[in-house]
């Protein structure tokens, strides 16, 4: 009985964290904490930030240029053979002329002297020992000043790029999720279809047997019942391909599970006036940001080069003691000798070989280049946002019409199912207004999806 017990319990705790796991893999999803997971999860993002961080250490690197450097520095030499100069017998002549001068010899004996050979003589120690410090900085570089503010301008561009990769997550989500949603309101409407034709394929079954209706009306309506489960069959693998499609733009695992809880009406947001009359606001678009960035780049590439004909001046400091001994270790030998030096550099352009007039040249090229391109992108925004204007008036109009319709079709499967229960009706004209309203129902989530694409797209033309 305690071994039957103890079994039973842990089966029951097998179960708890069973239903637990379940419940954590199951994860939930509004719109805003589906874009949210999208952009943390992102590759393209995380790439995007990492960029991003590798500009601002790029800046830190190019600073560095203009920060003072110091370094220290040990320098030793062991003269296995000290170096030998031949000098000139100058001091004979000198000997000779202070001894005539004292009356030691008498006098003109310098001035017949002969010629005495160049004698051989060593310099320096055994041991040269050199340690000290140098310091530079650079005082004064155009070029310099100008490629920092280009090296920053370059973060705000990579910042600009990363919001721009965030954006685009964003709008694959959406639409994704709007999918998703469509396909499940689609397979609900596919079952509620169902289960009112089983109804009525059960009422005819009944009248078949009372003898009110042939067998003929009871296979028509059977096969629009089987045609219907075929078609629920298709319309579940459907929406399992847009999760799929989801799970892959949020970087979901594809194989857990995923339960979204916005609902489609809530979400299906009117365009306001000015969405649809005002003037398009250019720079509410990242991808024009971007390009005014890399504009404002060129002119300051343009400026750097100008500012390489300008002189520069760095500044330099030295301080070091040297050591000269035979014997290195020996204290009674001469000590340490200090050498302090500082100074400037000053470093004056005259002619590169029209280097740097090339590098202008083809940067005002560049400069050029980027206008046009700025043109050509204004000029497709422009005609973007007109068509999605366009697609979204459209594409209400159509939701509006296919809900008309939507009502007409049920109104006339309802009125035809009730002349068939009163016997002055046929199962051809039930099947017949059953598939008018499949048929016009399609058509409505049809024009309700692409009401959502069109808002969406529209959302993206303005930058929103």
């Amino acid at each position: 009985m305690l071994k039957k017990t103890i079994l039973l319990k842990m089966m029951i705790c097998s179960l708890f964290v069973t239903n637990i796991i379940a419940q954590q893999s199951n994860q939930s999803f509004n719109l805003a904490d589906a874009i949210k997971y999208a952009q943390d999860k992102s590759i393209s993002v995380q790439q995007a930030q990492l960029d991003y961080n590798r500009s601002k250490e790029q800046v830190r690197e190019y600073t560095s240029i203009g920060l003072p450097k110091a370094s220290a520095f040990i320098d030793y030499n062991y003269n296995i053979n000290l170096p030998t100069q031949l000098l000139p017998d100058f001091l004979t002549p000198a000997i000779v002329g202070t001894m005539e001068r004292f009356q030691v010899l008498p006098a003109g004996t310098s001035a017949n002297l002969p010629v005495g050979q160049p004698q051989p003589v060593k310099f320096g120690t055994n041991n040269n020992l050199k340690f000290g410090v140098n310091i530079s900085t650079l005082v004064f570089d155009g070029s310099y000043f100008v490629g920092l503010k280009a090296a920053k301008g370059l973060v705000a561009m990579t910042s600009k790029q990363t919001e721009l990769s965030v954006y685009q997550i964003k709008y694959n989500v959406i639409k994704s999720y709007l999918t998703v949603l469509i396909a499940e309101e689609n397979k609900k409407t596919l079952e509620k279809n169902i289960e009112n034709l089983a109804k009525l394929a059960n009422e005819t079954k009944a009248f078949q047997k009372s003898g009110l209706i042939e067998q003929l009306d009871v296979d028509r309506i059977e096969l629009a019942l089987s045609n219907l489960k075929s078609e629920n069959e298709m319309v579940a693998r459907q929406v399992e391909l847009a999760y799929n499609v989801l799970k892959f733009q949020m970087n979901y695992p594809i194989e857990e599970k995923i339960e979204l809880t916005d609902n489609l009406n809530a979400l299906m947001e009117p365009a306001s006036e000015a969405d649809l009359n005002e003037s398009m606001n250019y720079e509410n678009r990242i991808e024009s940001q971007i390009l005014k960035q890399s504009e404002y780049l060129n002119d300051l590439n343009i400026k750097r080069y100008k500012m390489a004909y300008a002189p520069n001046v760095s500044a330099f400091f030295t301080h070091q003691y040297q050591v000269q001994r035979n014997n290195l270790f020996e204290k009674d030998e001469a000590g340490l000798f200090p050498i302090t030096i500082t100074g400037l550099t000053v470093n004056i352009p005259i002619f590169d070989g029209f280097n740097t007039d090339s590098k202008i040249k083809m940067a005002q090229i560049d400069k050029n280049k980027i206008s046009l391109q700025i043109k050509q992108f204004e000029t497709g925004v422009a005609l973007e946002l007109s068509n999605a204007r366009i697609a979204y008036g459209n594409a209400k109009q159509r939701l509006e019409n296919q809900k008309k319709n939507l009502e007409l079709a049920e109104k006339i499967l309802n009125t035809t199912k009730i002349k068939y229960r009163e016997g002055i009706g046929s199962s051809m004209e039930i099947t017949t207004a059953e598939q008018e309203l499949y048929r016009t129902q399609a058509n409505y989530m049809n024009a309700l999806y692409d009401l959502a694409v069109a808002k969406t797209d529209l959302d993206k033309a303005l930058g929103k």
